[in-house]
């Protein structure tokens, strides 16, 4: 086996400060470039913003800075910082961390499988009278 460049008698080390280093290098770089994205993004806002904000509803004009500001915010209302590729399901379990159990305990259930072959044929019999007549019933109500 060929011997790796760094290990070895009179081979180089690779020091935990170059893996720092290295690590903050990075963390400029994505910092840098979402910089950078976010200040085109404003350019962007701002040109389709005045394009067609105050012809379609008749908003004024905004400058780049202000474009820059509904970008930032938007984000922040709309998707916070650094959350773009979590795991929601694991969200949805930690809020109801006993749903699955729950559902799969009544499937087990022999009554509600039956129940569930019945689904169908009974909203389209009784779910479409009962809708009927609610529909009579808020007819009468305006009237």
């Amino acid at each position: 086996m060929g011997k790796h460049p760094f290990h070895g008698p009179g081979g180089l080390k690779p020091s935990h400060g170059s893996k720092a280093v290295h690590v903050v290098g990075w963390v400029f770089l994505g910092v840098a470039f979402a910089v950078v994205f976010a200040l085109v993004f404003g350019i962007v806002v701002k040109l389709l913003w005045n394009w067609l904000m105050p012809a379609i509803f008749g908003l004024g004009e905004i400058s780049y800075w202000q474009a820059f500001g509904i970008v930032i915010l938007s984000k922040l209302l709309f998707g916070a910082f650094g959350h773009r590729h979590k795991d929601h399901s694991n969200h949805f379990h930690k809020k109801f961390p006993d749903w699955k159990e729950d559902f799969c305990a009544e499937r087990k259930n022999d009554e509600m499988i039956e129940g569930w072959r019945h689904y169908k044929q009974y909203w389209r019999e009784e779910g479409k009278a009962a809708f009927e007549e609610y529909l009579h019933r808020m007819k009468e109500q305006k009237e």
